[in-house]
């Protein structure tokens, strides 16, 4: 599967020039690491920064929706464009994506519910996150394309531009790995944080993902 990786990117020209980068933004690791002072702020750190280590054999959870910050970046840059063909509600609720960015409760949650890697998903998108996790943990993976959670305003907006939902801006949004994935994604569901099993961890290094039947491979992402 090819990586353009335009929107992640920035691409000069694109309806996203100008905008600014989050603070937030967190790049690879699918331990912690470096970026759990990013992840969990207080009063969640101590717990958060404890290693947790994705391997093989552990079901693949997303949090909350892929797309967001690109979404919300989108329609808050270019509002008179979509309104030619979209609601004003429905463009003030893209816009508004950004009061999803925190991914500080997620991750206090799942410390505690058994996960055993977490990868903060942002620039290139889901399909970049997906690959960093793989190939910082040094596993595989195979994960259902139709799983993966995203917002019909993020697909209406990104037919507009022309953008890859699952390569779009994705602050807000984590890939965890856990033992038991059913587990994870029931005590997130508790908290109000969405969440949802996409797929699992492999032996070996073929990342890929299935489309009703169809069989693909992730490429590794354009630095």
């Amino acid at each position: 599967m090819r990586q353009e990786r335009k929107s992640g990117n920035m691409l000069k020209g694109s309806p996203l020039e100008g905008t600014k980068p989050d603070k937030a933004e967190v790049g690879n690791g699918a331990g912690l690491g470096k970026d759990c002072a990013v992840l969990c702020e207080e009063p969640h750190r101590e717990a958060c920064c404890e290693p947790h280590i994705a391997g093989a054999d552990q079901d693949i959870v997303v949090s909350k929706w892929i797309g967001l910050e690109g979404t919300a970046r989108l329609a808050a840059a270019n509002y008179e464009r979509l309104r030619q063909r979209f609601p004003a509600r429905m463009i003030a609720e893209a816009a508004a994506f950004d009061r999803y960015l925190s991914v500080a409760p997620e991750a206090a949650t799942a410390m505690k519910s058994g996960v055993c890697g977490i990868q903060a998903v942002s620039r290139g998108g889901i399909f970049a996150g997906l690959w960093e996790m793989a190939e910082e943990a040094g596993v595989g993976l195979e994960a259902d394309l139709r799983k993966i959670p995203v917002r019909q305003e993020t697909i209406e907006i990104c037919e507009v531009f022309g953008e890859n939902p699952y390569e779009l801006l994705s602050g807000g949004c984590l890939i965890m790995t856990a033992e038991h994935g059913n587990a994870l994604v029931e005590a997130l569901l508790r908290e109000g944080i969405p969440a949802v099993a996409i797929g699992r961890t492999t032996h070996g290094n073929d990342r890929v993902l299935y489309n009703e039947g169809r069989k693909s491979y992730l490429n590794k992402p354009r630095g």
